[in-house]
């Protein structure tokens, strides 16, 4: 695959060691092998806080891949609507290390073209949040394709709609050496992403898994992630399935999923991470806060003259950023080092904005066909 290859390299440009992958299932193993009790992800469900590292969630898609061997559907088109959540990342690794093919659908489809983009993407099994399960009970017909529906939030199986808690504990009791023993063509159809359409319906982007091992390996050999993020983007976005979630568990960094976009400012300063992914919005909203506060307080003289003085500072090796600007930062936790922008171009005066408070800024360009990276 692509992490085997050897790239010429720009001997002006610094790249970063990253160990090479052969497959979503080797960078599992490696990582299970090297952190396995670190924590993976952090979360809260009505406020409690959930932990579980590497081996545990190792263990949990292997236990819904082997429920789903048990079915017959290890070959099968694996679909997943539903908010962020932890179910929704297992769901993903077991579809993406199974031979089958993972169909991401976003939550906010409107039903008519819910049902066709599960006709049309060849959906065998869905997975699916509690908010879906009438319009899928209304249209099962239309769907003589799918053979089971797996409910994250239900809490019993009924016939072809199965309890995902259920499907989890049978998976548990297995020998899953079948799910694990599973191999696939590395240049064959693994993700199927629907993007926007703009001339019609959402066309869907065939992705392989060479496609995504490649992204993943030579994104971090360009640009570097830290030890622990808060994962605020849509996984139904390439954007964050790949750069985000997948780099991340391959950089063995510790991924703290948001529970609401309500709350991002919230969780930044309670799970205190040192990377995150966002769209430049979120980039302008942040910008615009910090600049509206300042000048709520009178202090944007003030404010202005310690920019000017740290920019003054670094041109003869002294960076006093993250104590001039100490509060700003106790605000992103405290830790934030790196804020990566995709999705839509990021005004100039904003990166430099951030690159004076001690903040790095940088903008990926990409697209799904190119899973998604293509330079940053």
């Amino acid at each position: 695959m692509n992490s085997s290859v050897e790239i010429k390299k720009n001997p002006y440009f610094e790249y970063y060691d990253v160990a090479k992958i052969t497959s979503i299932k080797d960078m599992m193993q490696q990582a299970v092998a090297a952190v396995g009790d670190k924590h993976a992800f952090r979360y809260k469900v009505d406020d409690v806080l959930h932990e579980v590292t590497y081996r545990e969630f190792d263990r949990q898609i292997a236990a819904l891949g082997s429920f789903i061997v048990s079915l017959g559907e290890e070959k099968g088109h694996i679909a997943c609507i539903g908010k962020n959540r932890y179910e929704w990342l297992v769901t993903y690794l077991m579809a993406l290390q199974s031979a089958g093919v993972f169909v991401p659908l976003d939550r906010d489809l409107p039903e008519k073209e819910f049902i066709y983009l599960l006709q049309e993407s060849d959906t065998t099994v869905v997975f699916y949040e509690k908010d879906r399960e009438e319009s899928l009970k209304k249209h099962r017909e239309e769907l003589p394709k799918i053979r089971y529906f797996i409910g994250f939030d239900r809490e019993t199986s009924e016939g072809e709609f199965l309890s995902y808690e259920e499907c989890m504990k049978k998976g548990s009791e297995m020998d899953d050496t079948a799910y694990r023993s599973l191999e696939s063509d590395p240049h064959a159809l693994k993700d199927l992403v629907y993007t926007s359409g703009t001339t019609g319906s959402a066309k869907g982007v065939m992705l392989s898994e060479h496609n995504l091992v490649s992204s993943i390996y030579y994104g971090l050999m360009v640009s570097t992630v830290f030890t622990r993020s808060l994962s605020v983007l849509p996984y139904h976005h390439t954007y964050a399935g790949v750069p985000e979630i997948l780099v991340s568990l391959h950089k063995h960094a510790t991924i703290c999923i948001n529970d609401s976009l309500m709350r991002v400012l919230k969780n930044l300063q309670f799970y205190k991470p040192d990377y995150i992914y966002l769209v430049p919005a979120f980039a302008e909203l942040f910008y615009n806060k910090i600049t509206k506060t300042v000048a709520a307080q009178n202090k944007t003289k003030g404010f202005n003259a310690l920019i000017k003085i740290a920019r003054a500072l670094r041109k003869i090796g002294i960076d006093l950023r993250r104590v001039f600007f100490k509060q700003i930062h106790q605000t992103f936790g405290g830790n934030m080092r790196k804020l990566v922008c995709g999705g839509a171009p990021i005004p100039s005066h904003i990166g430099q904005f951030f690159d004076d408070l001690g903040f790095s800024l940088i903008g990926g360009y990409g697209i799904t066909e190119c899973s998604p990276l293509v330079c940053v």
